[in-house]
């Protein structure tokens, strides 16, 4: 299982300022099959000690197993954050 990209990522305004929710289509490939997209909602949380907590959403269906799906998803998005990736 590999997450080729996260796309379409776009910012949703909130009131908090330690708290950033994005949208976006993350395109993921299981085995020799071609990537599949499915809508997710994320959001980065600053924590009082100064890391970033990840939590991922799928709001569509998935063919692929979720559990290891959503922790290639939590690396790949703090990667994009460490890279100024995201917007």
């Amino acid at each position: 299982m590999k997450v080729n990209e996260i796309k379409n990522v776009e910012r949703v305004p909130l009131a908090v300022d330690y708290r950033r929710m994005y949208r976006g289509e993350a395109l993921i490939t299981v085995g020799a099959s071609t990537a599949t997209a499915c809508p997710i909602e994320f959001v980065l949380e600053l924590s009082p000690f100064g890391t970033n907590e990840v939590s991922v959403t799928l709001l569509g269906q998935t063919d692929y197993p979720v559990v290891p799906a959503m922790k290639l998803l939590k690396g790949r998005i703090t990667e994009m954050d460490r890279a100024g990736e995201l917007p």
